[in-house]
């Protein structure tokens, strides 16, 4: 009998499995798996395309060209004073300025940086190279001054008049060939007024356009405005006139203009002497606003006594009577007012004796350098505003371009005023701040009182970027 051995035969169920286990998976069930898994790996990293930009920001370059535009005269008022300090140095500059007398062009020499005219009409100034960087100009005479201002796309008037008794008349004139368009928004003591003669208004090239508000908006409040240009080039300018009722005759002085509304302003030009003081102040806002005052002097800032926090409501016009509280001993030797508002408010004072008018605004804060042609008669400044404790360094130039300040550093602090006189010769003056800012303005007497902010000298210009079209 042979003995063999033969091996169990595994159960069928079993073999199927382990032949499906040794089995390797197939191309087509590898790339059903690893496609998708590819896909959302490329589509993690994958980033979609930056969006290229629209528009572009302006770059800054050296001012080259600048235009200077003079109102029409007051009666008197035919002085006009050019001068050309060149910033950092204070170096003098030379050379011609090209100009426009109503219609017609001429030139003008500025010689060791001063110059003078003659003129009735408004004058556009225009200087470049050299001349660009530190062109001031005023027109003055007959106790009214005003500065002669580059054109700005906006600029705020308060405390305009549209009645019998206190009137004002607005101009426009376009220092350029081709027209340009602006829009004039009123606000009187309760609203924003629709005044349709104010909407659109178009200047033609060159030329000028005058509105009587007393004949626009008749109106017994006080009012404020917003020139805003919104084609070409326009300078904008007022010239308030206060007519009493009685023997007193009427006086006249343009109403210097505001950069835009703060929270926290300041204004000069407080004089002394018995007068009628009246701040108007305006809320362009669509909120109430609180309004709180204080009386800036030498020595501090403070809250007189008697004088309550303002409310004003949104879209309106304020008058405040200051002459009780800025006369007497209280008053002594306070130079500006601050005004503190819980949103942004636009301001001016008003003085106003017998056979004078004096007007002044909030002016704008000065960080670094500002010049001024200075108009005949007793002047001098008023800092106040000061962010930290500083110097203000001043040169001054008579009207041969011979330095009579040549360098006098004053120092100044926060919650006070300087005040620093210039010589009654000198025609140009040129303002320095370091290690703070503040807010300047020129005080001249000269039949009346006159009051001009000072803006920062423009040193840069800035140029548009632009570029085809992406198609």
């Amino acid at each position: 009998m042979s003995d063999h051995t033969s091996s169990p035969t595994p159960p069928v169920g079993r073999r199927r499995v382990a032949e499906a286990a040794g089995r390797r998976p197939s191309p087509l069930t590898v790339l059903a798996v690893a496609i998708p898994l590819l896909t959302v790996a490329a589509l993690a990293i994958v980033r979609p395309a930056d969006e290229p930009p629209t528009s572009y920001a302006p770059t800054s370059a050296p001012l080259d060209r600048a235009t200077a535009v003079c109102p029409a005269r007051l009666p008197g008022a035919d002085d006009l004073r050019l001068g050309a300090a060149g910033p950092g140095s204070g170096e003098l500059a030379s050379g011609d300025l090209a100009l426009r007398v109503g219609r017609d062009d001429d030139t003008t020499t500025i010689d060791a940086g001063i110059g003078s005219l003659t003129e009735r009409e408004p004058v556009v100034v225009n200087g470049s190279g050299d001349l660009a960087a530190g062109l001031v100009v005023t027109r003055s005479g007959a106790g009214s001054a005003v500065d002669c201002d580059r054109p700005v796309p906006e600029r705020w008037f308060t405390g305009v008049g549209a009645s019998a008794e206190h009137s004002s008349i607005l101009t426009l004139v376009n220092p350029d060939k081709g027209p340009a368009v602006a829009d004039v928004t009123v606000w009187d003591g309760s609203a924003l007024v629709d005044v349709p003669a104010l909407r659109g208004v178009r200047v033609p090239g060159g030329g000028s356009e005058s509105f009587d508000l007393g004949q626009v908006v008749p109106s017994r409040d006080a009012l404020a405005l917003r020139v805003q240009v919104s084609r070409g080039r326009l300078a904008s300018s007022v010239v308030d006139q206060v007519d009493p009722v009685g023997r007193d005759r009427p006086v006249r002085e343009w109403l210097p203009s505001q950069v835009a509304p703060a929270t926290t302003s300041y204004v000069a030009g407080v004089g002394t002497g018995a007068a009628d003081r009246t701040l108007t102040v305006a809320n362009p806002g669509d909120s109430e606003v609180r309004v709180t005052l204080e009386l800036v002097s030498e020595e501090s800032e403070f809250a007189p006594s008697g004088l309550e926090e303002i409310s004003l409501a949104p879209a309106s016009v304020r008058d405040v009577d200051l002459s009780g509280v800025l006369r007497g001993r209280k008053a002594a030797g306070v130079q500006a007012l601050r005004v503190e508002a819980t949103g942004p408010v636009t301001a001016s004072l008003r003085t106003r004796i017998s056979d004078d008018l004096a007007l002044s605004a909030a002016g704008p804060t000065v960080t670094d350098e500002a010049a001024v042609a200075l108009p005949a008669g007793s002047k001098r400044l008023v800092v106040v505003g000061a962010t930290a404790p500083g110097v203000l360094t001043l040169q001054a130039w008579d009207e041969d371009g011979q330095a009579v300040v040549r360098e006098r550093r004053v120092e100044l602090d926060p919650s006070t005023a300087a005040r620093i006189r210039l010589p009654d010769e000198a025609v140009l003056a040129l303002v320095q701040l370091d290690r703070t800012a503040g807010v300047v303005s020129l005080e001249v007497s000269d039949r009346g009182l006159s009051v001009l902010p000072l803006a920062p000298l423009a040193t840069s210009s800035e140029v548009a970027d632009v570029r085809p079209a992406q198609r």
